[in-house]
């Protein structure tokens, strides 16, 4: 039996991710028993969105999740007691093996302790989408740094435990921090959901749309994203339209200039399928993350963007730059927010119709191989692993 646990999202955020690794846990593993478990909304909404006949060969199971903005203390009990109740179901065979499609600092604890009362034997799988303080500056507090994601992993052993990493760069920086670790943490592509993508082409004309996909905070540049929509809307008229496809986030701060925008961040989570809708005429999506927050930290909205055949106008940030040196040209990278106007400007400018088919191309044979059949051989490999 292979137990999939989603332990964190009870709503719609993780959907297209979690349905990803379903199909490529599924398509790796057909003959085996596969389970879920997660929020009764979540699995709504995971079903609707894999379809049959993937969401039949599954076997549904709701947990009350703890939602991110709970604190340690406040995850870490209610965290064991839920894996404790999944170890207790696992049978002890050499194929059955536990994927918590999510993890905080505070859940790897609670598995490590809750495998102290349980067999060690049984395989586990954590991907990790967040590792901070793993590399760089950990907090100076005692009890904040033995609350880190360093001190999680390097606690109590990891026998028999794979941690999953969603691009290989990432990798790659945690292990040059955690060198002892590196049988242990394990890279896949990214997959991308079975049910999204388009092979239609949007052609490239005026007004050229550029868009911001996800929430609109700090960490994904959404003030860069804004002065940006202000300067060139400004001096282009309706030549170029900017446009945010996502919400404000809970504790996020004002942002003065949004009226520039010609579709602003929703108030509460947007239904998926009015994402894809928002997302469909879309020429560009921009990403301009900080490089800090998402050097260890995979990009959900880039395999949106991926999915729906929109090229990139990405940071010169590692995860960016490794997809465009493997896949060629699917878009444009940028250093500092300067460049980042030249580049849109350029585009509005020249509207360089050959080129954009060419990245669309190429992005459609990214998203092939990201499929969930074509990374099934990969993750087969890592388990035997």
């Amino acid at each position: 039996m292979i137990l999939v646990c989603e332990i964190m999202f009870d709503k719609g955020a993780h959907v297209p991710v979690n349905a990803g690794l379903l199909a490529m846990i599924r398509a790796a593993f057909p003959k085996e028993d596969l389970s879920f478990f997660g929020a009764a909304t979540h699995i709504e909404e995971l079903k609707k969105h894999m379809g049959q006949p993937l969401a039949g060969s599954i076997l549904w199971n709701e947990i009350l999740p703890i939602p991110p903005g709970h604190r340690y203390s406040e995850r870490f009990f209610p965290e064991l007691n839920r894996i404790r109740r999944l170890l207790t179901i696992l049978p002890k065979d050499p194929t059955s093996r536990l994927v918590l499609t999510s993890a905080f600092p505070s859940t790897v604890l609670a598995l490590k302790i809750a495998r102290y009362f349980r067999s060690k034997i049984l395989p586990v799988q954590m991907v990790l989408h967040e590792l901070s303080g793993v590399v760089g500056r950990r907090y100076r507090h005692p009890i904040h740094r033995f609350q880190d994601m360093k001190s999680a992993l390097t606690l109590l052993g990891n026998n028999n435990i794979q941690y999953v990493v969603l691009e290989e760069p990432i990798r790659d920086t945690v292990v040059k921090s955690l060198p002892l670790l590196s049988d242990k943490i394990k890279a896949i592509d990214h997959p991308i959901s079975p049910t999204e993508g388009t092979s239609h082409t949007v052609e490239l004309s005026e007004p050229i749309r550029f868009g911001f996909l996800g929430v609109a905070n700090q960490a994904k540049g959404f003030p860069i994203f804004v002065k940006l929509a202000n300067e060139v809307a400004t001096k282009y008229k309706r030549r170029a339209e900017f446009h945010v496809i996502g919400r404000f986030p809970n504790d996020g701060k004002p942002v003065n200039g949004t009226e520039a925008l010609a579709t602003k961040p929703a108030d509460a989570q947007m239904s998926r399928a009015d994402f894809i809708r928002c997302v469909s005429p879309l020429h560009f999506v921009v990403l301009p993350h900080e490089a800090t927050r998402y050097t260890l930290s995979a990009s959900g909205v880039l395999l949106d963007a991926v999915a729906w055949e929109k090229p990139v106008i990405a940071r010169k940030i590692p995860i960016f730059e490794a997809l465009f040196e493997k896949y060629g040209d699917i878009g444009h990278l940028f250093g500092e927010d300067t460049e980042l106007r030249t580049i849109v400007e350029q585009i509005v400018q020249v509207a360089d119709s050959s080129r954009y088919r060419s990245q669309v191309l190429n992005l459609r044979g990214m998203r092939k191989s990201r499929a969930p059949e074509a990374l099934a051989a990969a993750y087969r490999e890592m388990c035997r692993s």
